[in-house]
């Protein structure tokens, strides 16, 4: 699969730093009118060699029942700038009047599954359901975890929902303000140490069993160890033989990355 996103190829978005609308075309579309935002991205890798970045920008508005989309690649390096700097102008705006309604009471982050989260000043934080789920009853939530890109929310009573964190509106500006709380846990850390010692354990077994293949340390007489250690013989192989081409693709991504974070 190769990247080429852009929905905005005959379109013309503008906007100026510190204003509080853009114009796609000869529409206006004024900061105050969106009801909710989420920037997601998406890192697109073809055999391991990175193609580049999606984003994905949408706002839910006012008096309109579709969202407003943008897709665009990080290969077309104006458009994207300038769309990834559109993005950060509403969630410095947004953030600035959320903050406001925050202190005032209370604040509502919507999200794209059937609920949305209500923090108060107090930082409680309630879950509401939306749609289809409208008839249940909301709860107060108890602890979020957080696992990389998931986010889980868990009642008293052991309800529990959950979503991807770039499925929150104003998801940076949320985990700010709940990450102070002791009901938040980030387990990331930990799941990715677990990966790490899962990672480190395979390449172990490969290679004890691998080299008992090439130079028969042990039991080959039995059947089971004779096959494994033959397939891992081959599998180590391929390793070996593949590591240098690995290792110019990773220098290759981390310098594309880098390359692509500098223009913005």
């Amino acid at each position: 699969m190769f990247l080429n996103s852009d929905t905005i190829k005959k379109r013309v978005i503008s906007f100026e730093s510190g204003s509080d609308y853009f114009k796609d075309n000869e529409t206006i579309i004024k900061f105050e009118d969106i009801i909710s935002y989420y920037h997601q991205e998406t890192m697109q890798l073809t055999n391991s060699v990175y193609e580049g970045n999606e984003l994905k920008f949408t706002l839910y508005l006012k008096n309109q029942a579709k969202p407003y989309i943008i897709k665009i690649d990080s290969n077309k390096k104006d458009k994207y700038k300038q769309i990834y700097n559109l993005s950060y102008e509403i969630a410095t705006f947004r953030a600035k009047n959320i903050l406001k309604e925050f202190e005032e009471g209370s604040v509502e982050f919507q999200t794209l599954n059937d609920f949305k989260l209500v923090l108060s000043k107090q930082n409680i934080l309630e879950l509401q359901y939306l749609g289809n789920k409208n008839y249940y009853e909301p709860f107060v939530v108890k602890s979020v975890k957080m696992q990389k890109n998931f986010l889980i929310f868990e009642s008293e009573k052991a309800r529990k929902e959950s979503a991807f964190a770039n499925n929150i509106s104003d998801i940076a500006l949320f985990l700010e303000l709940i990450s102070k709380e002791n009901y938040f846990i980030d387990e990331s850390q930990k799941i990715y140490k677990k990966e790490r010692k899962l990672y480190l354990f395979m390449m172990g077994l490969l290679v004890i069993f691998g080299l008992n293949g090439y130079f028969d340390f042990c039991c080959m007489d039995n059947h089971f160890i004779d096959v494994v250690s033959s397939l891992s013989m081959i599998m180590l192989g391929v390793v070996i033989f593949t590591s240098p081409a690995f290792f110019f693709v990773k220098k290759y991504n981390d310098k594309k990355i880098q390359e692509e974070r500098d223009n913005l």
